[in-house]
């Protein structure tokens, strides 16, 4: 999710992308965090030959924290972001990069009044809130199954017929 996410950044705005698990940079970057995910629908089944695939719409809430340097605004940055992101432009740029998340919108640019880095400066920074629709993938092996009902419609005599394997 960070990767596809970080690939739009990188098109839309183009600077250094990081996840929360990196330490901070004394140059412009982007943190991103997701903070939330509540699941939208029930669990939704398929099958492949080997494999029964689970998957289920979850919404995911990310928060993104932008931080300036002395050339570029962090306010800058984020308003960039936030036009970008909530235009279509945003749906055709994640359609090409995936077929499991897609944004929904974002909420406007919140400036953080005081934002202290590790060297106790205080960071020119702003956070965006982020909503994404994510469809996860569950693979269980075709070991574990019990068995496989599937219902057949015979062309003959538009009869049903439930089959077990």
């Amino acid at each position: 999710m960070y990767n596809l996410i970080g690939k739009f950044l990188q098109k839309a705005i183009p600077i250094r992308v990081k996840n929360d698990r990196i330490s901070t940079s004394k140059h412009l970057y982007i943190a991103l965090q997701v903070i939330n995910e509540n699941q939208l629908s029930t669990t939704e089944t398929r099958y492949t030959d080997k494999h029964k695939i689970l998957w289920a719409r979850s919404e995911v809430t990310m928060e993104m924290k932008f931080v300036g340097s002395g050339n570029i605004a962090a306010l800058e940055i984020a308003k960039a972001f936030t036009v970008r992101f909530n235009d279509a432009w945003a749906s055709e740029q994640f359609e090409q990069y995936s077929d499991i998340l897609f944004p929904l919108y974002c909420d406007d640019v919140k400036v953080e009044k005081f934002s202290i880095n590790s060297e106790d400066q205080y960071d020119d920074a702003c956070s965006v809130t982020a909503y994404f629709e994510y469809h996860p993938e569950f693979g269980i092996c075709e070991e574990s199954s019990k068995e496989v009902i599937m219902s057949v419609l015979v062309a003959d005599t538009n009869t049903n017929i439930e089959k077990k394997y």
